[in-house]
C-alpha cells in the first residue's frame, strides 16, 4: 500500500523562526525528512498541486469551475463556467484582507436572497448566478470565460494584490466584480449579518474559469479529503471519495486495501496560519505530528504501508519527501528540524 499525505502550509511561515525554535512539535517530521529522500520545487498553490495530480491541463485557466459544478450537480457538461465565490473583504490599514470558506457561514435563505439581487441586476446581459452551495457559486456562459484568477489558496488570509484578473475579457469580468460589490454593499442581508457581528458578503472571488476538462490522471484509487475540488477529481478519475479521518490509527481501522493508492489531504495547518495565525498553525502541526506522522512513520513496513510521501507547500517551496522501510535504518541521517528543511530549498 503506498500513500501521499498533502498538507499545505506545512512548512514554516515567514517570521516564526522564534516560535518554532526549540519546539517539539515536529519530532516525526523531522525523522521523516531527515531520514526521506526529498526534492525540491517551487511554490505551488493547492487547487494546482491536485489538477496537476490528477494531469488536468491549464487552458485559460485551471478549469476548476465545471469540475466542483458536476459534483454539485449543475449540468457541466457544456458551457463555459466561473467560480464566483462569496467572500468578505476585510478593509485594514494598509490593504484589504480576504476572507473566505471556511472561515464564513452563510445559510441557505441568506444564499437565496443575495443571488436574487444579483441575478436581477445582471439579467439583462445574460449572467446568471448559481448558487447550489452557500459557499460555491457559478457563472455559466455559452462563450469562452476569457480569465485568469489567483487560487483561493494564493489568496486566503493575505493582502489582496492590485490588479489580480488577467485575459482578454478582465474588464469587463471587473466591471461585473464592481457592479456586484455594490449591490453586496447595501443588501438587507449584510446589514442583517453586521448586526449579528458577523462579516458582510461584500465581493465575490472570481477564479477556476474553464470548460469541463478531461481528467486522465489514474494515480490514487483512493481520496481522502473534505475538499470539493479532490472529490469532483475522484470521481472523474473512478477513485473512491471518504472524509479525513480524525488520525492515522482511525484511517487504518477503516481498512484500506493493502494494493491501493492513497491520497490524504490535510488541510488544518493552511487555514490555521491564515486565519488563526502562527500560535494556531504551531497547535495544528503538532496534532499533525502525533496523530498522523509518528504512527505513520512507526508504521512503515509493516500493517501493508510500503511507502510513504509527504508533499508540504510553505513560502516559494513545495517538498515532496518519499520514505520506505529500508529508509528507517539510515540511523546516521540525523532529524531535520523544520527550520532547516525549508532553508534547504531557497
Amino acid at each position: 500500500m503506498h500513500l501521499t499525505l498533502f498538507i499545505p502550509d506545512l512548512l514554516p511561515p515567514p517570521g516564526a523562526e522564534a516560535l518554532i525554535a526549540g519546539s517539539e512539535s515536529a519530532a516525526a517530521l523531522g525523522r521523516i525528512f531527515g531520514r526521506g529522500e526529498t526534492e525540491r520545487f517551487p511554490e505551488v498553490d493547492s487547487e494546482v498541486w491536485l489538477c496537476q495530480a490528477f494531469e488536468v491541463e491549464p487552458r485559460e485557466d485551471w478549469p476548476v469551475a465545471p469540475l466542483t459544478a458536476a459534483v454539485d450537480g449543475l449540468p457541466a457538461e457544456s458551457g463555459w463556467w466561473l467560480r464566483a465565490d462569496p467572500v468578505h473583504l476585510q478593509l485594514l490599514r494598509n490593504h484589504t484582507r480576504l476572507l473566505a470558506a471556511p472561515a464564513l457561514t452563510l445559510d441557505a435563505q441568506e444564499t437565496a436572497a443575495l443571488a436574487a439581487a444579483l441575478n436581477a441586476h445582471f439579467s439583462g446581459e445574460g449572467l446568471e448566478l448559481l448558487t447550489p452551495h452557500p459557499l460555491r457559486w457559478y457563472f455559466r456562459q455559452d462563450e469562452t470565460i476569457g480569465l485568469a484568477a489567483p487560487m483561493p489558496s494564493a489568496l486566503a488570509g493575505r493582502p489582496l494584490p492590485p490588479n489580480a484578473l488577467s485575459g482578454p475579457r478582465s474588464s469587463h469580468w471587473h466591471r461585473v466584480l464592481t457592479e456586484a460589490q455594490m449591490i453586496l454593499h447595501e443588501h438587507p442581508v449584510n446589514q442583517a449579518r453586521e448586526a449579528r457581528g458577523l462579516p458582510p458578503i461584500n465581493s465575490l472571488l472570481l477564479w477556476g474559469g474553464g470548460r469541463k476538462p478531461a481528467v486522465p490522471g489514474r494515480h490514487f484509487t483512493q481520496i481522502w479529503s473534505e475538499d470539493p475540488l479532490a472529490m469532483a477529481l475522484a470521481v472523474q478519475a473512478g477513485a473512491e471519495y471518504q472524509n479525513v479521518p480524525a488520525s492515522a490509527a482511525l484511517w487504518f481501522g477503516q481498512r484500506p486495501g493493502a494494493s491501493d493508492r492513497h491520497l490524504v489531504i490535510l488541510d488544518r495547518a493552511h487555514f490555521a496560519l491564515r486565519y488563526e495565525g502562527p500560535e494556531a498553525w504551531l497547535r495544528v502541526l503538532s496534532a499533525l505530528d502525533e496523530r498522523w506522522l509518528a504512527p505513520l512513520y512507526g508504521t512503515l513496513g509493516h500493517r501493508d504501508l510500503e511507502e510513504l510521501v509527504i508533499v508540504a507547500t510553505g513560502p516559494s517551496l513545495c517538498l515532496r519527501c518519499t520514505l520506505r522501510p529500508v529508509d528507517r535504518l539510515k540511523f546516521w541521517r540525523r532529524p531535520l528540524t523544520l527550520q532547516v528543511t525549508a532553508a534547504q530549498g531557497k
